[in-house]
């Protein structure tokens, strides 16, 4: 029951974080770095990607999902609470 709990709230968070165009910018001073969920068919949470992009371009596809609709707005959440661990700020 609590994992259900737990995956209910971490989702409910998530689709909160990522409404606006599935894109989060997190700062560390004058770096940033940017967190993307990609839908890969219009309209649909899966397929999907995760992306992150430096401030240089460099750009990583961390995460993906062919059938599970809310993975990778999952991954994306608990990346950017790797970022928060390591001092960046990410804003929700």
């Amino acid at each position: 029951m609590l994992r259900i709990f737990v995956s209910f709230a971490l989702l409910f968070s998530t689709n909160v974080v990522f409404a606006a165009g599935g894109e989060h910018i997190c700062k560390s001073g004058k770096l940033e770095r940017k967190v993307t969920v990609v839908e890969l068919e219009t309209g649909k949470k899966a397929p999907c990607e995760v992306k992150y992009t430096k401030e240089n371009g460099e750009e990583k596809i961390l995460y993906s999902a062919k059938a599970d609709e809310s993975y990778c707005d999952l991954k994306a959440h608990e990346f950017m609470g790797k970022l928060k661990e390591w001092g960046w700020e990410c804003p929700e």
